[in-house]
C-alpha cells in the first residue's frame, strides 16, 4: 500500500512538475502575456492575481517536496496542514480582494473605455443655454476641451453651449440662420490624448 501510494504521488507530482515547466515556458516565449495575467480589466496591476500566482508555485513546491523530499518515508497522500492552510488563506485572501475590487465601479472601467458626451442629440431654442458633460476614460485626467466644429452658437470652457446664431463656424461673414430648426456640432476632446474625442449635434429651434 505504501509502494502504490509513493507511486501515485511520483505521477501527481510529475504531472504538477511538467504543467509548471510549460506554464514557465509560454511565459518565456511570450505565448502567454503576463501582463495580461496579473493585469485587471482597466490595465492596473493586481496584486490579488499576483499572490494568487505566486501562491499557486509556491504550493506546487511544498507538494513536491512533501513527495520527493529528503526524508526517505514521503507521507504522501497526507498533506500537511500548513500547505492546506497557505491554501486556504491564498484563496480566501484573493476572493476577499476581488470582492472590495468590485464594490468599486473604476475598477470595472478598462483603459480604452471610450470618451462620452451626454447628451448627444439634445434640443435647444434659440438663445437659451445647453450644460454638456464629458465622460473621461479612467486612464485619462478630467481634463478636455470643447469646441464647435460646424454650425452655430459658442460653447465655454466648461461645456455650457449658447444657442446664438450670429456667431460660430456656419455664420462665416454671413446673415444669421433663417426659421427653420439648425444644427451644430460641438465636439470635445481629451486635453492628454487628442485621438480621444467625441461629438454631439445640437438641434436649434425658434
Amino acid at each position: 500500500m505504501q509502494v502504490l501510494s509513493l507511486v501515485a504521488g511520483y505521477i501527481i507530482c510529475g504531472l504538477v512538475g511538467f504543467l509548471a515547466i510549460i506554464v514557465v515556458w509560454r511565459i518565456a516565449d511570450g505565448t502567454i502575456d503576463i501582463s495580461q495575467l496579473l493585469s485587471e480589466a482597466n490595465g492596473d496591476a493586481s496584486m490579488s492575481r499576483f499572490q494568487l500566482l505566486v501562491f499557486t508555485f509556491v504550493i506546487a513546491l511544498s507538494l513536491f517536496l512533501v513527495i520527493v523530499g529528503a526524508d526517505k518515508h514521503p507521507t504522501f497522500p497526507q498533506i500537511p496542514g500548513t500547505i492546506l492552510a497557505l491554501l486556504g488563506i491564498s484563496g480566501s485572501s484573493y476572493l476577499v480582494s476581488k470582492s472590495i475590487q468590485f464594490s468599486d465601479p473604476a475598477g470595472l472601467v478598462p483603459h480604452d473605455a471610450p470618451l462620452t458626451i451626454s447628451p448627444d442629440k439634445p434640443s435647444v431654442r434659440r438663445g437659451q443655454t445647453q450644460q454638456f458633460k464629458a465622460d473621461v476614460p479612467t486612464n485619462l485626467s478630467e481634463a478636455v476641451e470643447w469646441k464647435i466644429i460646424a454650425g452655430y452658437g459658442t460653447i465655454s470652457a466648461t461645456g455650457l453651449y449658447t444657442a446664438d446664431l450670429a456667431q460660430g463656424p456656419a455664420v462665416a461673414g454671413q446673415a444669421a440662420a433663417p426659421n427653420p430648426p439648425v444644427h451644430a456640432t460641438i465636439q470635445v476632446t481629451s486635453a492628454d490624448d487628442p485621438t480621444v474625442y467625441d461629438l454631439a449635434v445640437i438641434t436649434i429651434t425658434q
